[in-house]
């Protein structure tokens, strides 16, 4: 079975027609300084925040966006659970206590139908890959928060409380 394919004449025509079909494309200058083509800004964090805010997409697509752009890959398995964790946890009230061991993975282990310890570890895998096969100075960039960990990597519970601050509702 043949996949259809399309041509483009010119680079700006495909971007053009992914950003029509509602797939944000970013693309690294010559500079080192990525462009988002949905809301062409230069900036990193400017970009993703702006396109946070102006996505039409829900909570958890913006979640998944920020993902794949830190270098998550939506095939790995610990993909879907990240995202529901990070969605779970902010939509939590402010100030309300995040026990992630007990309450989000059993949360996200009911959505995924898995169960709590295959969810703990499909997650901690999708984290520990992300560190090792990407530029750590870009991911440091993307991800601010200092690692206490002998791994060189956030625990699940710090990369999943940090990531959803930036998606509070």
């Amino acid at each position: 079975m043949d996949s259809p394919t399309y041509e483009m004449d010119s680079r700006e025509q495909l971007l053009e027609y992914l950003q029509t079909n509602g797939i944000a494309v970013l693309v690294w200058n010559g500079s080192g300084v990525m462009e988002c083509k949905r809301c062409r800004m230069a900036e990193k964090e400017m970009c993703m925040s702006a396109c946070e805010e102006g996505a039409d997409g829900s909570l958890k697509e913006r979640i998944a966006e920020r993902l794949v752009f830190m270098g998550f890959r939506q095939g790995q398995v610990g993909f879907n659970n990240i995202v529901e964790a990070i969605a779970v946890i902010a939509q939590m009230r402010q100030g309300e206590q995040i026990r992630v061991t007990s309450d989000i993975y059993p949360k996200v282990a009911a959505c995924q139908g898995s169960t709590v310890r295959n969810v703990e570890r499909t997650i901690r895998n999708a984290i520990e890959s992300v560190w090792k096969r990407s530029n750590l100075q870009a991911l440091q960039e993307m991800y601010p928060y200092p690692c206490d960990n002998l791994n060189g990597r956030p625990t699940n519970a710090e990369f999943l409380i940090n990531m959803a601050g930036r998606f509070r509702v």
